[in-house]
């Protein structure tokens, strides 16, 4: 006779399966840190090349679905053929169309990475080394520009002579030192490359490997949705199964909308950076400054100051006018991009106020560096929403609401009934305000009592002088 386990007996086995592993990973976690750390870094160091492809098909999913939603259904449906995205028949024909999107989308994206390493990085290294190789003549035009303005005050200039001799030795020791030795020349390419030819083959191994992982996950992305959806009904019970699945979807929501949209969004201000620098403005390294300006915008609301301060500390070496003027184009540029270009592109992706964009950027920059100010802001949102659902849940289940305005009055609940902070009566739970210190000090609801006092015994008189007039 075969022995069939009970429901219980396979809830608690699986219970305390569960247990032993955490109790297993707390203990690996606590007392050997260090390997597991390093076998993490091992495995990911392993897997760089597919987690390269999987990276790279994140930011080119939205390229893919719009040149399929945009151009290739559209253009089917001119030909006669209109495909439904779920119809089974249509089944052939959305993977035509699916390889046609994978093919386009790939060769837009090599043909940016050419453009970045053909045009881009080497009027960057350029003019690097051009900034390094005039960096004496910029620090004397500096050096003129101060002893102009400040001519007449003598104590300020040698302070500024002083702080810009010291800027200059580590400046000019950074650039000669550390930068320029980054920045082989021609000559030197295959002394580097043969320095360090093990590390080249295994970079350019991990490129092509993601490159084939990032097709391969493009042409199939729907399938490995399709597997997940099965394997959480398959696990879980239907109602958790849909909130699981709801909360991948809004995770996905959230890190597409606003790591797509932020690429965009910078890349557009880079763009109008480049125009604006070279051919309005004039300005010296309009590449470099726009390249700056551009990545830094990437990182939310510190990356247009910090794009800004770095552009202009580049150019006040070589013209403070320049700089200046640098200065008033990256403000107007970026208040066009907050309230115009920002929010048409971004919208509410994420759904945080100032304050938690700010919290998540410090914390993940913190603890990850600037992967973290790139991810913070999403991982944050995700974070923020499962929370607040959960609040919600819980509230729910007590009868009590969710809206956040309606705990704007509450002092507390007594026996289900809402008491309100507008109420001086309801003075349980510290919800009695007490004078603040200002008051205490010039004692102003004393002086009110004395004054109401005051007023009430001219009433007094008033109207004891009233009756006598009548009587």
């Amino acid at each position: 006779m075969k022995m069939k386990p009970e429901k219980n007996q396979v809830t608690w086995g699986i219970t305390i399966f569960v247990l032993c592993v955490a109790v297993m990973l707390a203990y690996s976690v606590i007392f050997h840190g260090k390997t597991l750390t390093k076998s993490l870094t091992d495995i990911i160091n392993g897997l760089s090349g597919i987690i390269i492809g999987i990276v790279i098909a994140y930011i080119l999913i939205p390229l893919l679905e719009g040149i399929e939603e945009k151009i290739l259904y559209p253009l089917f449906k001119l030909c006669g053929k209109e495909v439904s995205v779920f119809d089974k028949k249509d089944k052939k024909v959305r993977g035509t169309i699916r390889k046609i999107a994978v093919l386009l989308t790939m060769i837009i994206f090599l043909f940016i990475i050419y453009g970045l390493f053909r045009i881009i990085i080497p009027q960057l290294i350029d003019s690097i080394k051009e900034i390094a190789t005039n960096l004496p003549i910029y620090i004397r035009n500096m050096d003129e520009y101060s002893n102009m303005f400040l001519s007449n005050n003598p104590d300020l200039q040698k302070i500024i002579d002083s702080q810009l001799d010291q800027y200059y030795e580590n400046l000019s020791e950074f650039m000669t030192k550390k930068l320029l030795p980054m920045l082989p020349s021609a000559d030197t390419m295959v002394k580097v490359a043969s320095k360090s030819l093990l590390s080249i083959i295994g970079g350019v191994l991990d490129i092509v490997v993601g490159v084939i992982v990032a097709i391969y996950v493009l042409n199939s992305k729907e399938r490995f949705s399709t597997i997940g959806k099965k394997m959480a009904y398959a696990t879980f019970r239907e109602d958790f199964a849909n909130e699981l699945i709801g909360g991948f979807r809004f995770a996905n929501n959230t890190f597409e909308s606003f790591i797509g949209g932020k690429l965009i969004d910078s890349l557009i201000i880079g763009v109008i950076c480049y125009i604006g620098c070279a051919f309005a403005l004039h300005i010296d390294y309009p590449v470099l400054i726009s390249v700056i300006v551009g990545v830094t915008n990437i990182i939310p609301f510190f990356g247009p100051y910090i794009g800004g301060i770095a552009g202009a500390l580049l150019l006040v070496l070589i013209d403070p006018i320049q700089a200046l003027v640098f200065l008033i184009f990256v403000i107007i540029l970026q208040q066009f991009d907050g309230n115009i270009l920002g929010p048409r592109i971004l919208g509410s992706s994420t759904g945080l106020s100032s304050f938690w964009v700010i919290f998540s950027i410090t914390l993940f920059g913190k603890l990850w560096g600037i992967v973290g100010w790139l991810i913070g802001v999403p991982i944050f949102a995700v974070f923020y929403a499962f929370i607040a659902k959960i609040t919600n849940v819980l509230l729910e289940k007590k009868n009590l609401s969710t809206s956040t305005q309606d705990y704007y009055d509450l002092a507390y609940i007594e026996g289900g009934e809402k008491k309100s902070l507008s109420d001086k009566n309801n003075n349980k739970f510290n919800a009695s305000k007490e004078a603040d210190t200002f008051n205490k000090i010039f004692n102003f609801e004393g002086i009110k009592e004395k004054l109401g006092e005051k007023r009430s015994r001219k009433e007094d008189k008033k109207s004891e002088k009233k009756d006598n007039d009548n009587a």
